[in-house]
């Protein structure tokens, strides 16, 4: 009971300072002037999209109705198949600024990321997925962090705005309060992002060189350049970044594995450039998949089994206080989501994530791995 109790302690005070940690920054605003774009920042929002049709037209109009002339929206349709060019280009006619392009380098997201950055000038890049809903207001209050010395890469806080509350849905709001309390914050190490939201500057981008047309994690890949160049990210609490979760527990679980499947690959690739930062990742993820069997292995084998009494309890209550509080922090409403999250979330959640990390640890290194496409909800 000891042990629990002290577990519990500890995975609130480390989810409290993620927490404070992370709301610290909305001092940044303060600090910034209210009118950078004015002042001569000049911003370009990039979205690659491929079969958007449910989501595209809502995009562009909450970026561009209230928007200046003089901030561009470059869209790259990668091959679709379905109505999505088609929305784009009545789209285009209605907005001057909205730039609509094909791409004609490798197919994927990272190739028609690559199209459009060969067409910007300006001086801070958005990168955007085509479900994002932000508007002028969200842009231009990022903007002015880059007046601030220091600031060359913002990451903008996010919540999800499905309007069908599944289990999916609810269980990633678990998941991505701990991610923000325990990695977007840098608590432990440097930040990774999502690519959807982020903020960089242009030079910063041509200093750390394109995407790598073939990885499955754009933005695991960005993030690993931007490390080698010793290229701080902020995780930031301002406007959110409204984005779709994905709908349902297949799509959930193919998600997260292709971004463990890429993940694994690119620390493969690091591993082999001798860039050690992958090998620690490795060993990381190795550990947190192993654990439950490792302890009971290590207790049996070297006759200590107290590890079972000690390190499993503190270990599981730890990550279960550390991941509720950091739920509750950033979720204070449906209570109905609240005491599913409390209840069952945390053994369901790590249960889910367990199996694909593991089933991506198995299929990594096997066939070709193709981008799983999650199905979208009509706004």
């Amino acid at each position: 009971m000891a042990m629990i109790l002290y577990g519990l302690m500890i995975g609130f005070v480390l989810a409290l300072i993620g927490y404070i940690k992370n709301r610290s920054t909305r001092k940044l605003f303060h600090m910034a002037s209210s009118n950078s774009y004015d002042d001569g920042h000049s911003i370009v929002a990039i979205i690659a999209a491929k079969n958007e049709e449910r989501v595209i037209e809502p995009t562009v109009r909450s970026l561009l109705s209230k928007a200046p002339k003089n901030f561009k929206v470059i869209v790259v349709d990668d091959n679709s198949t379905d109505s999505t060019y088609d929305i784009l280009t009545k789209l285009a006619k209605e907005f001057p600024n909205l730039i609509i392009l094909h791409n004609f380098d490798v197919p994927g997201k990272s190739g028609a990321l690559n199209s459009a950055l060969k067409l910007v000038k300006e001086d801070i890049v958005l990168f955007l997925d085509a479900d994002a809903r932000v508007d002028w207001d969200f842009v231009k209050e990022y903007s002015t962090l880059f007046d601030l010395p220091g600031i060359n890469v913002v990451f903008a806080d996010f919540e999800s705005y499905n309007r069908s509350r599944t289990l999916a849905v609810i269980l990633q709001d678990l998941y991505f309060s701990f991610i923000k309390t325990f990695v977007y914050s840098g608590l432990f190490s440097k930040t990774i992002f999502m690519n959807s939201g982020i903020f960089i500057r242009k030079e910063i981008l041509d200093t750390a060189g394109k995407f790598d047309p073939y990885t499955l994690v754009d933005d695991f890949d960005l993030a690993l350049r931007l490390m080698k160049n010793k290229v701080k990210v902020n995780f930031v609490m301002g406007k959110k970044c409204r984005i779709q979760y994905a709908l349902n527990l297949k799509d959930l679980f193919f998600q997260h594995c292709r971004w463990y499947i890429g993940g694994i690959k690119k620390i493969a690739q690091q591993i082999s450039q001798g860039h050690y930062f992958g090998i620690l990742v490795y060993i990381t993820i190795g550990a947190l998949v192993l654990f439950p069997l490792l302890i009971p292995i290590l207790a049996y084998s070297l006759d200590a089994k107290y590890l079972l009494s000690v390190v499993f309890p503190l270990f599981f209550s730890a990550l279960y206080s550390s991941a509720v509080a950091s739920y509750l922090f950033y979720n204070r409403y449906r209570p109905k989501d609240m005491l599913v999250n409390i209840t069952l979330g945390f053994p369901l959640g790590y249960v889910f994530f367990q199996l694909a990390i593991f089933f991506s640890l198995v299929r990594a290194f096997g066939k070709k791995s193709v981008w799983h496409k999650v199905k979208r909800e009509e706004p």
